[in-house]
């Protein structure tokens, strides 16, 4: 599951609503049934409402998995509290304040779907994804 985003918790009215305030997971799910059912469990209140966008993708496991991404930002992610940071695998590509310029300069080297995260400022609170 891939954190890019904090969660303020609760939605505010649409004319008040402002950039980061969701939080913004993927996440691998299969259709069953009639049914989409996430890989993996998901942390979320009970008859909690989302937001869901589908892209249809080729089955990939790197691409889903970001194991090592979440294991990089786990071990490292307080080195850059409050700045946008390009993974790729365990390997930081570029970091900064601004996410469309961490992004265009981790493209810039090559690997056009990096993980963009921005890293909390308080890494202490707690999150949907913990």
């Amino acid at each position: 599951m891939l954190l890019s985003a904090g969660h303020c918790g609760r939605v505010p009215p649409r004319r008040a609503r402002v950039y980061n305030w969701y939080m913004v997971r993927q996440l691998e799910a299969v259709f069953e049934k009639g049914v989409l059912r996430p890989l993996e469990p998901l942390s979320l209140a009970e008859k909690q409402h989302v937001l869901v966008t589908i892209t249809d993708v080729p089955r990939n496991e790197a691409t889903f998995a970001r194991r090592e991404e979440q294991e990089w930002l786990s071990a490292h992610g307080h080195e850059y509290r409050g700045q946008w940071v390009a993974l790729q695998g365990n390997v930081l590509l570029s970091h900064g304040p601004k996410g469309r310029v961490v992004r265009d300069e981790a493209r810039q080297m090559g690997f056009p779907r990096p993980l963009l995260v921005r890293v909390p400022e308080d890494l202490e609170l707690p999150s949907a994804g913990n």
